[in-house]
């Protein structure tokens, strides 16, 4: 199976398939956790992986300081 992805620096962005309940939860999670989606599946796998970043933050975790309406709005439907 070959998958595309696009690398920029230490950061490869990647398609996953997730059932919808698991997104869903994941949504409200990041919105009670203040985080973007991405940046809440990024902590999340870190977590659970035990892998650390060292001096480089993911692209996710530099994002969070962006607007997070769109979770919100994903959390409504």
């Amino acid at each position: 199976m070959r998958t595309e992805q696009k690398t920029t620096g230490d950061v490869v962005v990647t398609t996953m398939r997730l059932p919808k309940s698991l997104i869903m939860e994941a949504k409200i999670q990041a919105i009670r956790a203040g985080r973007s989606f991405n940046a809440h599946l990024v902590e999340v796998l870190k977590e659970a992986t035990g892998v650390q970043f060292g001096d480089h933050a993911p692209a996710a975790e530099k994002a969070q300081d962006t607007n997070h309406s769109e979770a919100q709005d994903h959390a409504a439907n």
